[in-house]
């Protein structure tokens, strides 16, 4: 049999709604779109924590937060379970990453040997953001409204830093992808903050033509939302003029991810190995970009904890997949495109490749403990229902058939009174929220409190993961 290889393709916190195809009216990603037009979106796709540490162990191991114990950006995967890498690897894969993986280090056995331009946490992560956890404290606050308020065009390390990426992904598949079989993860930084965007892609558009999204919050008027808010420095309102330039330089960054994706692609085709190559594109989480007057990820709106998902390659035809999928499909997937037995049988997803991964009644989750908030919140899909659960607030449920904004709460309307309770099942039959949240904060507290306490947090964090000293 021809070697099968495997090409993940990653971004950061591009939102599910923020290219064309998928609708976007104003998204330009001619080269997205041309991915999903060769191969199947899945339409409902979600992250298993709408933050990058935790999402990024369970598109390794496949996974569930709560499995792993990666609850947050200070408690990154360290190769304590099988990673994809390690089984594709065992399998006579030549296993490379390029660019942002967010783990603890190279030098864990993570099952990615040949790492380039690796981009893992900085010291112990974000231990900051969470120190107030333990005591179900206030969150300090922070500043992200300067962020927003400060969009602008130009160039940043994460651009420069997605340039190096690009370079070294197009070299490798020029120079070494004729020696299969092999898996590739190519993992990019944008779209994620700062919201810098290089001229070029900043010169695609026309700020009066961008639509502003509403800041009725409508059903995410809620208590826990309201936390979120005040953390990040998010509750005083933005002018027009404000979320319309950071809308600007948003979808440049999605056009500027979206022409290092067609450098990645136009190698592979180049290459030769095309024909027996499996592509996937995904994001590690969302982005609200202003949808109910919210910005940032760690919320469980569909903006934010949905992301995009494609896959392409032989024999795969053209289609659209509705029912919910989840990143901890990838693990099995990319072993079932390999020919490769899953060892594990205790895995919650299924590959892709499979009628089992969209049977129309399966339940898919999503979990967050970081920062910003007191309480662990929880999500779980099924069917057209999302129900979210606060460990510090009510519920919420959403219909997304005949609300797909997410505009209506339902959670207090007498008709869905049984959705509601069966959205509680579902979640509890892959855990129990209470105790998952408890086992949380102890593990932070003691992380916390590892490093000296909260008054010496400070110390091991900072703004943004640094780019390595390697890249250009």
């Amino acid at each position: 049999m021809a070697k099968r290889n495997v090409l993940l393709i990653m971004s950061d916190q591009h939102s599910p709604k923020a290219a064309g195809f998928a609708g976007h009216p104003q998204a330009i990603t001619p080269n997205l779109d041309r991915l999903a037009a060769s191969g199947r979106v899945f339409e409902s796709a979600y992250c298993t924590s709408p933050i990058c540490v935790p999402s990024r162990a369970s598109i390794a191991t496949g996974r569930y937060v709560h499995d792993l114990g990666t609850w947050d950006n200070a408690a990154p995967y360290v190769g304590s379970v099988a990673s994809w890498g390690h089984r594709l690897g065992d399998a006579g894969y030549r296993v490379t990453t390029i660019g942002k993986l967010h783990f603890r280090n190279s030098e864990d056995d993570t099952g990615y040997p040949d790492q380039r331009y690796a981009m893992h946490i900085h010291g112990k992560g974000d231990l900051l953001g969470i120190s107030h956890r333990a005591d179900s404290d206030t969150p300090r606050v922070g500043r992200a409204n300067k962020a927003i308020r400060g969009a602008t065009s130009g160039e940043s390390d994460y651009t420069r830093f997605d340039r190096s990426v690009a370079d070294e992904a197009v070299r490798y598949l020029t120079d070494e992808a004729a020696d299969g079989p092999w898996a590739l993860m190519v993992s990019f930084v944008a779209p994620h903050f700062p919201l810098v965007a290089p001229q070029e892609f900043f010169d695609l558009y026309d700020p009066e033509d961008l639509d502003i999204p509403s800041r009725d919050r409508g059903a995410w008027d809620h208590p826990e939302v309201d936390v979120f808010l005040a953390a990040f420095g998010l509750a005083d309102p933005f002018t027009d003029a404000e979320i319309r330039n950071a809308l600007h330089s948003y979808l440049a960054l999605c056009s500027f991810l979206d022409a290092n994706v067609g450098r990645v692609l136009d190698a592979l085709a180049a290459s030769g190995q095309a024909g027996h190559t499996l592509v996937v594109y995904t994001s590690d989480h969302g982005e609200s970009a202003g949808a109910h007057g919210l910005w940032l990820k760690h919320l469980m709106n569909e903006e934010s904890v949905g992301v995009p998902l494609i896959m392409a390659g032989p024999d795969l035809a053209p289609s659209a997949v509705e029912n919910p999928v989840s990143h901890v499909d990838l693990f099995p997937t990319f072993l079932g495109w390999a020919g490769v037995p899953v060892r594990e049988d205790d895995l919650p997803g299924f590959s892709l490749l499979s009628s089992k991964s969209v049977d129309s009644d399966r339940t898919v989750m999503s979990e967050y403990h970081a920062n910003g908030t007191i309480g662990a919140s929880f999500m779980v899909r099924f069917g057209r229902y999302k129900y979210i659960e606060y460990i510090n607030g009510p519920p919420q449920l959403f219909d997304l058939a005949v609300d797909p904004h997410e505009n209506t709460d339902f959670s207090m309307d007498p008709a869905y009174a049984t959705v509601l309770e069966e959205g509680a099942r579902r979640l509890r039959d892959i855990c129990d929220p209470i105790r998952v949240d408890a086992e949380a904060k102890r593990d932070q507290a003691a992380r916390v409190e590892a490093v000296g306490g909260r008054s010496k947090v400070s110390a091991h964090t900072v703004p943004f993961t640094p780019v390595p000293t390697t890249a250009k």
